[in-house]
């Protein structure tokens, strides 16, 4: 892992390396063996040196993978896939030139352009690798500007995905996908939004193509480039559209509440993620509507009302999680006078924890190391202002449960516009065709 990091720093593969085994950095651990071992450290930088010639990056050779039959070359290209770790134990569809290029379709921008490094490895993005992993991933061209659009996110330096690639804690993105292109495309904004859905592919093929970018890309390899001790969320990340068109009155689209776009705006919305909790909001039937809409507004406080140590950096000018709600339980809200403002000035105000439970849970050092310095607010805010919380209206049209996506590493949530195609119209009503989902 250390190696693949610094290499992805710029830092030469052959660099010298002391190894040290992990028990020694456990708490009341006896380290004095890196005292005694320092002169290594020393004389390892003294005596090393940058290798005379360095290997220039050549274009390489396409893979050809033998069969009797398409189905022996379809299971032969999966298990030497797998062999050379650019796997993910699902079956993949192989990327041959043809349908590469085929998934270029969706972009004008041409397949060497750069678009950044992955960390922790620091593999170089291009079009055409987004096109690679795309196809791999069962995805069409039409999905592609959105691909685009995630990764630029990602790349912001304000996600620290170098951070998170590489973290014990078993962290996801998580894409919001805002504006028209979330239903040309199909990306589901109702029922099972997170989950399989072949009516709405589009979220599973995105998000799946951006765990390989992660992975083969980034090099974040279980145990080798990403030390997520358990890995939820690994296979197709959380890609899922706002309901726009189930908004109360009122209410705007995330994308111009938070970052000023014009509605309509096609763009995605980026945060990461340590895990999603569904929440059961509404009475039994015998409550008053006021009383019910406030009693699951105090329930998703007691939710919030629980730190991550990894949510420090976020606590200034990041959010606490996403909040998901449906269309029903937005409009019950916003029926009765509740906005977007209040719900997040009431939220603010109950999910608060006492100082007393930080200091006994060994949290206060984790705010304190962050920035977030004392004297502190008693009880304490889970974030540092009510406009912090994140409040998205998706899911299915029911109105008995909210999903609350708490916050991992990241200092906030990053946005970028989607670039769609000039023959952009043509590619769509192709892909509904194709797909049956002209009527």
């Amino acid at each position: 892992m250390v190696r693949n990091s610094v290499a992805g720093l710029g830092f030469a593969a052959d660099i010298p390396m002391v190894v040290f085994p992990i028990d020694m950095f456990l708490v009341e651990s006896d380290i004095s063996a890196v005292e005694r071992d320092f002169m290594k450290f020393v004389e390892g930088l003294r005596s090393w040196q940058a290798p005379e010639q360095t290997k220039v990056a050549k274009k390489l050779p396409m893979i050809k993978v033998p069969g009797a039959d398409p189905d022996e070359s379809f299971a032969n290209f999966n298990t030497t896939f797998l062999k050379r770790r650019w796997g993910d134990g699902l079956p993949l569809i192989p990327p041959t030139v043809k349908r590469v290029e085929w998934i270029m379709q969706g972009t004008d921008i041409p397949a060497d352009t750069e678009i950044g490094k992955f960390q922790p490895r620091g593999g170089m993005v291009t079009m055409e690798t987004l096109a690679v992993t795309l196809a791999m991933a069962g995805g069409r061209p039409e999905y592609l500007p959105v691909l685009e659009a995630t990764v630029r996110a990602v790349f912001d330096p304000a996600l620290d995905h170098g951070g998170w690639q590489a973290t014990s804690s078993s962290c996801f993105p998580a894409a919001v996908v805002s504006g028209p292109v979330s239903r040309q495309i199909r990306i589901n904004h109702g029922f099972g939004l997170v989950g399989p859905d072949p009516k709405n592919p589009a979220g599973a093929s995105i998000g799946r193509a951006l765990r390989l970018l992660q992975q083969n890309v980034g090099g974040a390899l279980p145990g080798v480039g990403t030390m997520a001790m358990f890995g939820h969320m690994r296979y197709t990340n959380a890609v899922f559209a706002e309901d726009e068109e189930g908004l109360p009155e009122g209410w705007e689209p995330f994308n111009t509440e938070r970052f000023g776009q014009a509605p309509g705006t096609n763009s995605v919305s980026v945060n990461v993620c340590s895990g999603a909790d569904n929440i059961i909001r509404r009475g039994i039937g015998t409550e008053t509507l006021e009383f019910e809409a406030e009693a699951s507004l105090r329930r998703l406080a007691s939710y919030m009302r629980v730190y991550n140590a990894n949510q420090h950096a976020a606590w200034k000018e990041g959010t606490p999680g996403i909040l998901v709600m449906s269309r029903p339980i937005a409009r019950q809200l916003a029926g009765i006078g509740w906005t977007k403002k209040t719900i997040k000035e009431f939220l603010w105000q109950h999910a608060r924890i006492p100082v007393a439970d930080l200091e006994s849970a060994g949290l206060i050092s984790w705010m304190t190391r962050s920035g977030i310095m004392p004297p502190y607010d008693d009880p304490w805010p889970v974030t540092a202002k009510p406009e912090n919380f994140a409040i998205i209206v998706a899911g299915g049209t029911h109105p008995t449960h909210n999903l609350w996506m708490q916050t991992s590493i990241g200092k906030k949530v990053v946005n970028a516009e989607v670039k769609l195609p000039e023959k952009w119209d043509e590619l769509v009503a192709r892909g509904a065709k194709e797909l049956g989902y002209e009527d």
